[in-house]
């Protein structure tokens, strides 16, 4: 588990957390999706999926935001990353799309 700021707690999926290791700069991205996604930004999320995150957002529920690391150099790029915060907002769940969590 990772702790970046006071709005609660970041868990990392197992592949997510063994990703650290390959890349320097995933960390960073993770730390700054996280940021986004605690603001209101659901990255590529579209349709009515994301009319759904912004009610859920404002109101209060589960919403999810999807994040693709673009650092073409990296052996990760291209990896989507979902990030996901319960209703509570206390925890927010960090995972690779399509990686059951």
């Amino acid at each position: 588990m990772v702790t970046l700021s006071t709005a609660g707690t970041v868990q990392l999926s197992p592949q997510v957390s063994e990703c650290l290791s390959l890349d320097s700069h995933f960390s960073s991205f993770i730390s700054a999706s996280v940021d986004r996604h605690r603001l209101g930004d659901f990255g590529q999320v579209l349709g009515p999926y994301l009319e759904s995150c912004q009610e859920t957002f404002v109101f209060g529920g589960r919403y999810s935001s999807l994040f693709e690391y673009e650092l073409v150099s990296s052996v990760l790029w291209g990896q989507q990353l979902v990030i996901i915060s319960p209703s509570a907002r206390d925890t927010t769940f960090v995972s690779f799309i399509g990686e059951l969590y």
